[in-house]
């Protein structure tokens, strides 16, 4: 009893020494099976030997977005490697470098079947851009003295052959008035020809042309030369021809090897006086028609020799 009471005394004051809450009153004398319900917990100023806060470090905010320039070099490489595949998706594969003239023997439909240029010395490096079985454009770095020039924009074409016709019956020639899709206005006066197909010789090939066109042949033919179509920018070659005698083929079922004209062609029979002044008043509507017409009448006036091929 006597032990209970100093217990009793000590909790007591143990509660009076909170500056806050009063000891409540036990009207029972054994305190030590008692619950005390809802005492509040001291404060953290009374707990003994508390560690110090820490503060939190600040962190500096993030940008919403980073610019691709300022990512790791993990992700660059990343960057620049789908940047590549996209590339690589959109657009053909391009040649790069070819060291010599080849002639393309292939068949494939959109591969350029014409020679490739090559100026050694000169040519330091090919990409082709663009190319379908006729044509073929690409940019050349060409060196040009002490200087070296990166985008030289060249254009391949099949050679070309152009003829005139001279008929063995009346002497008279015979044309074409015809349009062109790159000659806009009224028809323009034209030669016979077309393009030298893979694995015919110019000569070859304007045999071929004067028959799918007029139906006729020719053992008398004359060479005008062949000449660049255009010096800096390519466009192939031309063969100019004249055939004198031109006669009715014996054989009228002619099945066309090139590609057809798709466009309207009228035939035109005229003297020499009068092809003359077609060339002097321009009737001709490119200019490799008029430099065939002009040479081969410069030939015929001048009475020098006719080489026959």
């Amino acid at each position: 009893m006597q032990q209970d009471d100093s217990e009793r005394s000590d909790f007591q004051g143990k509660v009076h020494s909170s500056p806050t809450y009063s000891s409540p009153t036990y009207s029972s004398p054994s305190v030590r099976h008692r619950k005390v319900h809802h005492q509040p917990p001291p404060r953290t100023s009374q707990i003994p030997n508390l560690p110090p806060l820490r503060k939190r470090p600040s962190v500096p905010a993030q940008p919403l977005s980073r610019k691709w320039w300022s990512s790791s070099p993990q992700e660059t490489t990343i960057i620049v490697l789908l940047i590549v595949i996209i590339m690589l998706l959109l657009h053909r594969p391009t040649e790069l470098g070819y060291t010599d003239g080849i002639r393309g023997g292939s068949n494939t439909k959109n591969q350029f079947q014409g020679a490739s240029f090559w100026n050694p010395g000169k040519t330091l490096e090919v990409k082709t851009l663009y190319e379908t079985s006729f044509a073929r454009f690409q940019i050349h770095k060409v060196k040009a003295g002490k200087n070296v020039i990166d985008d030289w924009l060249w254009c391949d074409e099949m050679d070309h052959v152009n003829v005139l016709v001279q008929e063995s019956k009346t002497g008279k020639f015979v044309i074409f008035r015809q349009t062109k899709y790159g000659n806009p206005g009224p028809p323009t006066l034209a030669v016979v020809g077309g393009m030298v197909e893979p694995g015919e010789t110019p000569l070859e090939a304007a045999r071929r042309e004067l028959m799918e066109e007029l139906q006729l042949e020719s053992t008398d033919w004359v060479s005008m030369g062949q000449y660049r179509a255009a010096v800096n920018r390519g466009g192939g070659y031309t063969h100019t021809f004249l055939a004198k005698n031109a006669a009715v083929a014996a054989d009228h079922n002619i099945k066309v090897k090139g590609q057809a004209d798709l466009e309207r062609q009228d035939i035109v029979k005229c003297t020499q006086e009068e092809l003359l002044q077609y060339v002097l008043d321009g009737k001709f509507g490119e200019i490799k028609w008029t430099a065939t017409v002009a040479l081969s009448l410069l030939r015929l006036r001048s009475g020098l020799s006719l080489n026959g091929l």
